[in-house]
C-alpha cells in the first residue's frame, strides 16, 4: 500500500511541477503577470465556481496587481483591476470585443447558421451588424417621445398592480417573489406593446427555465439531450416569439423593438432568426433589472433612515387637488424624480455600485499592446469585473465595501465618486443603450412603493439574504432564500393620479451622461 501511495503522490507532484513548467514556459514576459492558485491551468476555473464575483475581490486584494492573468486550460483571462486602465481599454473597442461576445450568443438562442454568419461579420466594424446595432437603437433609447412611452407603459402597469394591492390593505409575499413578478409584468408589456407573448403565463414559465439554465444548455456538448427540458422550455419561448414575429406583434411594440427588427432585416436575418434573437434581447432587459429592483427595494425599506429621507424627498412631489365631487386628490409627475429626488437617485446608484457582479467580458479580436507596454494576446478573454472597480478604495474611499445611500449625492465640500470606476452600465463604447430606460423604471417602483406602502420582514426584522447559489451569469445576487414581507397600505382609501409627463435630459447616472448633462 505505501509503494502504491508513493507512486500516486509522486506522479501527483510530477504533473504539478509540470504544469508549473508549461505555465511558465508559455507566458510572455509582456504579459500581465500570471497568478497560480492551487492547481496551474485549473485552479481559478475552481475558484471562479466557488466563489463567483468575489474571487477577483480575493486576487485583487491578494497580489495588488493593477491587471494579471489567469491561465486555464488551452487559454488565457486578463483581469483589469487598476481603474487607471480604463479609458485605455476603452479607446481599443475594436480589438477589445463585445460584440464578438454578442455574435456568439445567437448560438444559445438557437439562430441559424446563416444568422451567425451575419452576426459575425465585420467584428472590428462600426458597420458590421453586432458592432452597429447598439448605436442603432440609441436614439429610442435616448431622452425623447419612444424612452418617454416605454417609461409611460411601465409606470401604468405599476400604477395597476399597486391598485390591486392597496385594496387588500395587508398581503403577505416574498420580495423577490414580488419584485419579480411586477418587473416582468412592466417591462415586458412595456417593450413588446399589446401583442406581448409573455402575458401567456406558459410562456412567461418557460422562459424563466430557459433562463435559468441557458448556462447550461452553452457548456455541455449535447445539452439537447442530456438537459431536454432547457431545450423545450428554450424552443416553447422562441416558438411564441416567431409567431409574435409573423402576426406583426413588432408593429405595435416600443421604439425599441421596431428599431431591432429594422436593423436586423437590413443585415438580411430571417423573422425566425429576429424572433430568436427577441429572446436574447429578453436577457438584456430584464437580466439585470429585476434583481436591481429588488436589491433597491431593500436597501430602502431594510433602513429606516434610508426609507424617511426617501419618503420624505417623494413625498415632496405630491399635490393635492380635490375632483368635481370635492374628493382630494394626490397627483404626482414621476416624471420629476429624475432631477428633484437626489437622495433616491444617490440609493439607486449606490445599488448598482454595491450589487452589481458583472464581470464584464470582453474577447481579444486582435493583439494589443496596452499602455505602451502590457501584451494583451489575441483570441483571449478580458475581464473588467464591476465587483472589483466597485470596491476598489483609491477610487471610493476607506468605506468602499460598505453600503452608504448618500455617496452619489456628497455635500458641500464633500468629495465626489470616481465615475470612471462605476462599470454598472459599462462604459465608453459599449455602455447599455437601456440605461436610461432601466433607471427610470426602477425609481418609480420605488417612489410609489415608498409612497403608498410600508413594507415589513415577517421575521420581525430585516436579515439580509445569503446569495451563495446565485447563477454566475446573474448581474446582480439573486438570493437564496426569499424575504418574506408583509405590504401594509398607507391610508389606502386616497385617491391617486400617477402621471409622466416625460424627459428630455439624461439622468447623470454614468461619466458619459454627466458630460453631456454638464456640456
Amino acid at each position: 500500500m505505501s509503494a502504491s501511495l508513493s507512486v500516486v503522490f509522486g506522479s501527483l507532484a510530477t504533473t504539478y511541477l509540470f504544469l508549473r513548467f508549461l505555465l511558465y514556459l508559455t507566458q510572455d514576459a509582456k504579459e500581465p503577470p500570471a497568478i497560480v492558485t492551487g492547481i496551474p491551468f485549473f485552479g481559478p476555473l475552481i475558484g471562479m465556481a466557488r466563489q463567483k464575483s468575489g474571487y477577483y475581490n480575493q486576487l485583487r486584494d491578494t497580489y495588488k496587481l493593477p491587471i494579471y492573468t489567469l491561465r486555464l486550460p488551452f487559454s488565457r483571462m486578463y483581469i483589469v483591476n487598476a481603474t487607471e486602465l480604463v479609458p485605455a481599454l476603452q479607446k481599443q473597442w475594436r480589438a477589445v470585443s463585445f460584440a464578438a461576445i454578442a455574435a456568439d450568443a445567437g448560438n444559445l438562442v438557437g439562430i441559424s447558421k446563416k444568422g451567425i454568419e451575419i452576426m459575425h461579420k465585420d467584428l472590428m466594424s462600426e458597420h458590421g451588424f453586432s458592432v452597429s446595432w447598439p448605436k442603432y437603437i440609441t436614439p429610442v433609447m435616448s431622452p425623447g417621445k419612444d424612452l418617454d412611452e416605454l417609461s409611460r407603459v411601465a409606470i401604468e402597469v405599476f400604477v395597476k398592480e399597486l391598485q390591486n394591492l392597496r385594496s387588500q390593505r395587508a398581503v403577505q409575499t416574498g420580495l423577490w417573489q414580488w419584485t419579480n413578478y411586477i418587473m416582468d409584468r412592466s417591462t415586458t408589456e412595456a417593450v413588446w406593446g399589446p401583442e406581448n407573448p409573455y402575458r401567456d403565463p406558459v410562456v412567461n414559465q418557460a422562459w424563466k427555465v430557459f433562463e435559468a439554465g441557458f448556462l447550461t444548455l452553452s457548456v455541455f456538448p449535447l445539452a439537447k439531450y442530456v438537459y431536454p427540458h432547457l431545450y423545450r422550455a428554450r424552443e416553447l419561448a422562441a416558438a411564441a416569439m416567431t409567431d409574435y414575429i409573423h402576426k406583426g406583434g413588432h408593429k405595435t411594440a416600443s421604439g425599441l423593438v421596431k428599431k431591432r427588427y429594422e436593423h436586423h432585416r437590413s443585415f438580411g436575418l430571417s423573422d425566425e432568426d429576429i424572433a430568436r434573437g427577441e429572446l436574447g434581447n429578453t436577457f438584456a432587459v430584464l437580466g439585470s433589472t429585476t434583481p436591481c429592483a429588488l436589491w433597491v427595494l431593500y436597501h430602502i425599506f431594510s433602513d429606516d433612515q434610508v426609507l424617511a429621507d426617501v419618503r420624505k424627498e417623494v413625498s415632496a412631489l405630491v399635490e393635492e387637488s380635490t375632483d368635481e365631487d370635492n374628493n382630494i386628490i394626490n397627483s404626482i409627475d414621476l416624471a420629476k424624480i429624475r432631477t428633484s429626488c437626489p437622495i433616491l437617485q444617490s440609493t439607486f446608484q449606490e445599488t448598482l455600485r454595491h450589487r452589481t457582479v458583472t464581470p464584464g467580458a470582453r474577447v481579444l479580436l486582435e493583439d494589443v499592446l496596452l499602455d505602451g507596454r502590457i501584451l494583451l494576446k489575441k483570441g483571449n478573454m478580458l475581464m473588467l469585473p464591476a465587483s472589483v472597480q466597485h470596491t476598489n478604495v483609491s477610487a471610493w474611499g476607506e468605506d468602499a465595501g460598505q453600503f452608504n445611500y448618500l455617496r452619489f449625492a456628497p455635500g458641500p465640500g464633500q468629495k465626489k465618486p470616481n465615475r470612471v470606476a462605476f462599470r454598472a452600465f459599462g462604459g465608453g463604447h459599449v455602455l447599455c443603450p437601456g440605461r436610461h430606460f432601466a433607471s427610470t423604471e426602477i425609481m418609480a417602483l420605488a417612489a410609489l412603493a415608498v409612497l403608498q406602502f410600508d413594507v415589513v420582514p415577517i421575521a420581525g426584522k430585516w436579515v439580509e439574504p445569503t446569495w451563495k447559489n446565485s447563477p454566475v451569469q446573474a448581474g446582480f445576487p439573486i438570493p437564496d432564500e426569499d424575504i418574506k414581507i408583509e405590504f401594509r397600505a398607507r391610508d389606502p382609501d386616497k385617491k391617486w393620479r400617477v402621471l409622466f409627463s416625460g424627459a428630455d435630459q439624461a439622468m447623470g447616472i454614468v461619466s458619459e451622461d454627466l458630460a453631456v448633462v454638464d456640456g
